[in-house]
């Protein structure tokens, strides 16, 4: 039976208490202005367990998300027209409810990932009525009593961390019931970070990859699972004078890398130079340092670069040495364009330069982690969800890394051409460390499954460097 989504209702959300006259309007930073007008989607699924009367489900996530939406006021509000600012006028965050004509594990047990978009809100946020909004859920409810929770969360004010904070606002108010005021104010506040901190938006022209080559460029997205026994092994293979120590991030990523260089320049039959563009969290590198719920766009980039023509296929421990060269000299003095004028005017002639990382006669991919976000803690009352993805349809050349719910391994869904991915998925030094789409988990049906959260905190989990890479 083919996969079938049923929207039933439709509202918007606004926040709890109205937002004040004085904060209205909030400004963009450049890195706000530059951000794709895309949504960034987040997806949750959730076993029976708790009460399982969807509609009293439904009045909590709605009441709490309001709750949320009045400390996270900007996301009830729309993007201006003139793209430097949001109107924060508690138009609200857009709701929907549906459902499903299958049980959960239909779904994670012969995982289809080209039918997830249908858990997501795609079609409401392509409508008139969703026109430049920032926050849009839809939860689905599936015939054993699941669900699913998924978000799009407008790219122009934020990342992974931004997204992160919000959702554990959102949990943290739900799941206090009727002492979620006293809750509230316990919680951080955001910190909604513009052109105050961040160079103010500017008058410039820059490009951006639009060929059929670039992250624009529509693409096949593959799911891969790199288990933590498989990382081990590859973080030894990825090891040398030059990296001693790999990451986790440092030795999947590479590995993707180098297999999409690989499958390039066997569809193309041309060896180019080779670009990827890895984001990286500034909210401890700025000066001073922003907190861990600062609001907006805090991305950097790296962008080791692979040379064209090489005649013998690129090995593991160079890209990996690559990777951790662009870390190295990002940590010492390149977040500094983020804030300082003549370093940030320096960067933008760098970006629009015909020969810079965006050049047409070089391959660009995107590379970004979602590790250490606490996804799979999401816990709204009924428990933490038994698996998560984020990240889909976005670009092509992408590579997005995200924990497995034990925290040892790496699920990383990757968009690449038609033609490059056929060649991709066969290499066979990607298929010793991973599986193309296994089963996600053998999720029983009956109440009473996968109540508690499992696993080791994510605070516990050692990826990446101290530099904490993450989502475009």
């Amino acid at each position: 039976m083919a996969l079938s989504v049923k929207i039933i209702s439709e509202e918007k959300i606004k926040p709890s208490s109205p937002t004040p006259e004085t904060q209205k309007h909030l400004k963009f930073s450049f890195l706000d202005q530059l951000a794709l007008p895309v949504y960034v989607p987040v997806l949750l699924f959730y076993a029976p367990g708790g009460d399982d009367n969807q509609t009293s489900k439904s009045h909590l996530l709605k009441a709490s998300l309001s709750k949320a939406l009045a400390q996270y006021y900007p996301f009830a509000g729309r993007v201006q027209d003139n793209n430097v600012s949001i109107h924060c006028n508690d138009e609200g965050a857009i709701y929907v409810e549906a459902q499903v004509n299958c049980r959960l594990s239909d779904v994670l047990n012969q995982l289809n990932v080209d039918s997830l978009n249908q858990f997501l809100p795609f079609s409401i946020a392509s409508s008139d009525s969703a026109k430049a909004c920032i926050l849009l859920v839809q939860t689905t409810s599936f015939q054993c009593g699941g669900m699913t929770i998924g978000l799009l969360m407008s790219h122009k004010i934020t990342d992974a961390s931004s997204i992160s904070s919000f959702i554990n606002t959102w949990t943290a108010i739900a799941v206090a019931g009727d002492d979620s005021n006293a809750t509230i104010s316990q919680l951080p506040l955001p910190e909604f970070i513009s052109d105050s901190v961040l160079q103010p938006p500017q008058d410039l022209q820059v490009a951006t990859p639009t060929s059929d080559t670039g992250i624009h460029a529509k693409g096949v997205t593959k799911r891969l699972v790199f288990e933590g026994s498989k990382i081990t092994a590859l973080k030894a293979k990825a090891a040398s004078a030059r990296v001693e120590q790999p990451t986790r991030v440092e030795s999947v990523a590479g590995l993707i890398w180098k297999c999409a260089i690989a499958a390039s320049k066997s569809t193309s039959g041309v060896s180019k130079a080779s670009v990827l563009g890895q984001a990286v969290n500034l909210r401890k590198r700025l000066e001073p340092n922003l907190s861990d719920t600062s609001i907006g766009n805090l991305l950097g980039f790296i962008t080791p670069e692979t040379k064209a023509g090489a005649v013998e296929e690129i090995e593991l421990q160079e890209v990996v040495g690559l990777l951790r060269e662009g870390i190295a000299e990002f940590k010492k003095s390149g977040y500094k364009k983020y804030q300082d004028t003549e370093a940030y005017l320096e960067f933008f002639k760098t970006m629009t330069d015909p020969d810079g990382p965006y050049s047409s006669d070089k391959n660009f991919y995107l590379c970004s982690s979602w590790s250490r976000f606490g996804f799979y803690e999401t816990d709204f009352g009924w428990g933490c969800p038994v698996w998560f993805i984020g990240g889909l349809s976005m670009f092509s050349n992408f590579f997005l890394l995200m924990d497995t719910r034990d925290g040892r391994g790496i699920e990383a869904l990757v968009t690449l051409s038609e033609e490059d991915m056929a060649v991709f998925q066969r290499d066979e030094d990607l298929l010793a460390f991973a599986s193309f789409n296994p089963d996600v988990i053998q999720v029983a049906d009956s109440k009473g499954s996968s109540r508690v959260c499992e696993g080791k905190s994510t605070s516990e989990v050692a990826v990446g460097s101290d530099v904490q890479v993450l989502s475009v």
